[in-house]
């Protein structure tokens, strides 16, 4: 890409992944995910730090801070991957691929709770590495460029001509 690209910090970040809760048709920025991303973590790293002091720290991180802040952001966290899929080129619809794993999982887990059989452990040690390579390869989607300036999902949101102002005025809260 020859053009100069226009700069999005964590405050726009979080900006836009509100503005853009459900938004599932549009393009997001490498910079815009993990802004959006390292600004959750920060937050949930608060929440359990507060329930962990509020009810012992057994329960950080499941308590009903933290699952509701989980639930709260679910959706916008749909919309941002499948945003920033689109970005890279792919579907949105690639998020389903985290699912695949869990019907064979659960199935060798009471195959194994059943039987007690170890070659169901087998099993369900294979399905595990099937998730973790799933995971591996999004975070690599995540983490790579865009191909294109310009895609069936609209254009590159940090072309200058497109850029963040623009975007954030034509959406309202």
């Amino acid at each position: 890409m020859t053009n100069t690209v226009k700069k999005i910090n964590m405050l726009d970040a979080v900006k836009l992944y509100f503005i853009n809760y459900f938004n599932f048709t549009s393009r997001a920025s490498r910079s815009e995910y993990w802004w959006a991303y390292l600004a959750y973590v920060i937050v949930a790293v608060v929440i359990m730090i507060a329930e962990g002091l509020a009810m012992g720290f057994d329960y950080a991180g499941s308590g009903v801070a933290s699952n509701l802040f989980t639930f709260a952001t679910l959706i916008g966290w749909l919309s941002l991957n499948a945003r920033r899929l689109q970005d890279r080129g792919h579907t949105g619809w690639w998020q389903l691929a985290y699912l695949i794993p869990i019907i064979p999982l659960l199935y060798f887990v009471m195959l194994y709770a059943v039987t007690e059989n170890e070659s169901y452990m087998f099993a369900l040690g294979l399905v595990l590495l099937l998730w973790i390579g799933i995971l591996i390869t999004f975070i690599v989607f995540l983490c790579l460029p865009p191909k294109e300036d310009e895609n069936k999902w609209g254009r590159n949101p940090l072309l200058p001509d497109t850029g963040l102002n623009d975007r954030m005025s034509d959406q309202s809260l």
